[in-house]
């Protein structure tokens, strides 16, 4: 059971967005998983070009390490995205990685994995980013087991601190169970059936322009 972890602030682990998802990962270890973590901080994940290569063949034009995300994602059970909240949005880095990741969306690459978010803001108001993260996990195909977020300094408060760390690290034992249990989640289901026809329909439109997609449904998913 492999859980891969991808934290888009550029502080890497030293800032909150990392503390809080070092603590989900120490979860996730505890009830069994194996956590591969990603620090696009560290890396180089360029923007989206919009050549479309990708639906095209299936591979991206941009020599950088989103390959070795990608095929990591691919192979993991569970995948979480962490992001600091940058003006109502997620960071730079993390929305340069799901814009890359925009073929695999469209072929429900992650369909029946699991997921989670976490979100850290200098500030209370971080609910849309952690909304928006939370849709990108449901609609990439995973199942949304759930999300930490903090916000307003209280992981530096030594009062308040102690239960934000535990709320992550319980996510990350139910985000494991979850993979374990082969969970389902009921009140997702119409949701998650809805958008994955609608990437059926949108790729089968556009078969002619997007020969590898198509290929992929046909091979992976079928007709319907």
């Amino acid at each position: 059971m492999n859980i891969v972890t991808i934290n888009g602030s550029p502080t890497g682990l030293q800032g909150s967005t990392g503390r809080l998802l070092a603590a989900l990962a120490d979860g996730a270890r505890e009830a069994g998983a194996a956590v591969t973590l990603f620090e696009l901080g560290t890396l180089t994940v360029k923007p989206c070009n919009s050549c479309r290569t990708c639906q095209q063949i299936g591979t991206c034009v941009i020599n950088d390490d989103y390959t070795q995300i990608k095929a990591a994602m691919l192979a993991a059970d569970g995948i979480v995205l962490a992001s600091p909240n940058y003006i109502s949005n997620v960071s730079a880095q993390m929305k340069a990685l799901l814009d890359r990741c925009f073929s695999m969306f469209h072929c429900q690459m992650l369909h029946k994995k699991y997921g989670a978010c976490v979100v850290a803001s200098g500030g209370p108001l971080y609910q849309n980013v952690e909304e928006y993260l939370l849709h990108v996990v449901g609609n990439s195909g995973c199942w949304k087991v759930g999300s930490a977020a903090t916000g307003g300094g209280m992981l530096d408060d030594s009062g308040e601190a102690p239960a934000v760390l535990k709320e992550a690290r319980d996510l990350g034992r139910r985000l494991a169970e979850a993979i374990k249990t082969q969970q389902r989640f009921p009140e997702q289901e119409e949701e998650r059936e809805q958008c994955f026809e609608m990437m059926r329909w949108l790729v089968e439109e556009n078969k002619d322009k997007w020969p590898y997609e198509y290929e992929y449904w046909q091979t992976h998913w079928g007709k319907g």
